[in-house]
């Protein structure tokens, strides 16, 4: 995965005041710290497996990242999940930039809503044959993996 985190900057030679996380300032900033290990990274991917009712510890990795954990059985299920995943990682960099360029960053609750919506539309309008009603995507999502 090619981000341009603080530490890979840094490695090419780019002179920052500082290789720490611009989100919570407590490591340096690395894929896996700003996608997965941020205190504000946890929170949210916390906040997104308690939505989709997954225990908070299945999706702390890079494994959950790159798309390859196991919570659905089906082929339509398994993209649904990986949409989800990517979404997040990209709200999760989008909040990053707003910090880093703005000084400006959104609540976990904000940001997973806007998870929520975006996701929700990327899928409905992807999946063909099949459909996916918004209070049950809001409130039980889960039912999705076995489409």
């Amino acid at each position: 995965m090619r981000i341009p985190v603080r530490v890979e900057l840094d490695k090419r030679g780019i002179d920052l005041h500082s290789v720490r996380c611009p989100v919570c300032d407590d490591d340096l900033e690395s894929v896996d710290h700003s996608l997965i290990n941020c205190k504000f990274a946890r929170d949210v991917w916390s906040r997104v497996h308690k939505w989709w009712n997954f225990s908070s510890s299945s999706v702390l990795n890079v494994e959950v990242i790159e798309g390859k954990c196991g919570h659905s059985s089906s082929a339509i299920g398994q993209k649904i999940w990986q949409a989800v995943v990517w979404v997040c990682a990209y709200y999760l960099w989008k909040n990053h930039n707003l910090k880093v360029f703005r000084n400006e960053s959104w609540s976990a609750s904000v940001l997973v809503s806007e998870i929520q919506v975006k996701a929700f539309e990327w899928i409905s309008s992807r999946i063909k044959g099949k459909s996916i009603d918004w209070s049950n995507w809001l409130v039980n999502p889960q039912v999705f993996l076995n489409l």
